[in-house]
């Protein structure tokens, strides 16, 4: 790739630092900077729970969804052994053979899949499909691997900032119940956070969804 040409993507993975938006900016991206890629998604993987986080086509959300069914894959692959996975050809594909044929009646005929160097602890792929037959070549691979660090990058600080924001919202949230309660019981500010802590403890709650229960008018007091 070209410095203008990354310029352009690390501009275009960073107008807006939320994770969900950035998710979907790297799929879209791939396709039109990767070459052979016609269609492409992101796997997530937080132990043993994997989910499609984002997906540029309705038949790449179905290529994902059949490995799940069949629990086989060259995108599950990447979550679990290997750092990256090549499907030739999905009509002679030994390795994931239930997936591959199944990809091939819906026109998919090659893809590649990288891992993405994500937070832990995520793992995550970037699973980049194409409707031909060796739709990557050396070049794509090698283009695919620059993108997949520029993705890592931008997807770590964008969930970074949205873990931040979540964390801001959260403490506004617990500083507003805390005056009302200061102003509904002639609390003290100590005292009044005291109330949220110990009804979180005795309800198993977390700190700020009982603070959003006074927002919402509930009275911690009465129900402890």
């Amino acid at each position: 790739m070209h410095n203008d040409q990354l310029a352009r993507i690390v501009e275009a993975l960073s107008q807006e630092p939320e994770e969900d938006y950035t998710l979907q900016q790297v799929v879209t991206e791939a396709v039109k900077n990767i070459p052979g890629c016609t269609m492409c998604s992101v796997f997530l993987r937080q132990g043993s729970s994997v989910e499609i986080a984002a997906s540029t086509d309705p038949t790449a959300k179905r290529v994902d969804e059949l490995q799940f069914e069949m629990d086989q894959g060259p995108c599950l692959s990447v979550l679990s052994e290997q750092e990256i996975a090549l499907v030739r050809d999905t009509q002679n594909e030994p390795r994931w053979p239930l997936w591959a044929g199944s990809a091939s009646e819906l026109g998919l005929r090659s893809s590649l899949s990288v891992r993405l160097d994500y937070s832990a602890p995520r793992l995550a792929s970037l699973n980049m499909y194409s409707d031909s037959v060796d739709g990557f070549d050396q070049d794509a691979i090698d283009r695919a691997l620059v993108y997949a660090r520029l993705a890592s990058v931008s997807l770590g600080l964008a969930r970074e900032i949205t873990g931040l924001r979540s964390a801001l919202q959260n403490r506004l949230v617990i500083g507003a119940a805390q005056g009302i309660l200061m102003e509904r019981y002639g609390l003290s500010l100590n005292r009044a956070f005291e109330v949220l802590r110990r009804r979180s403890n005795e309800t198993n709650t977390k700190l700020y969804e009982v603070a959003q229960t006074v927002l919402d008018g509930g009275d911690v007091l009465a129900a402890s």
